[in-house]
């Protein structure tokens, strides 16, 4: 297992009240279900999925910058000091 940072922004960051949480695991989905499973509870619908045991299907998940649904998504594999992101999906005009 390696250790990452999972950076937070925007609503994550206003619902769970931290920016940066330390994990160790060996995928992406490791890491959002260790998140997950310590602060569901604070996060509504519009962020999980229907069975709150995922994250919405149009959450942003950056590795390093990149989107993961360009890599493995859940099972992109990790390396140690990987800068993880999740961010709600924002646009406008």
């Amino acid at each position: 297992m390696v250790k990452v940072d999972l950076n937070l922004l925007n609503i994550f960051v206003l619902r769970v009240k931290k920016s940066k949480i330390v994990y160790e695991g060996d995928t992406v989905g490791d890491i959002i279900s260790q998140f997950l499973k310590e602060y569901k509870d604070l996060l509504d619908d519009s962020i999980l999925s229907k069975n709150k045991k995922k994250l919405n299907p149009q959450m942003v998940i950056l590795l390093n910058g990149r989107n993961i649904s360009y890599m493995q998504n859940y099972k992109t594999e990790l390396n140690e000091g990987d800068q993880l992101y999740i961010s709600f999906p924002i646009s406008g005009g």
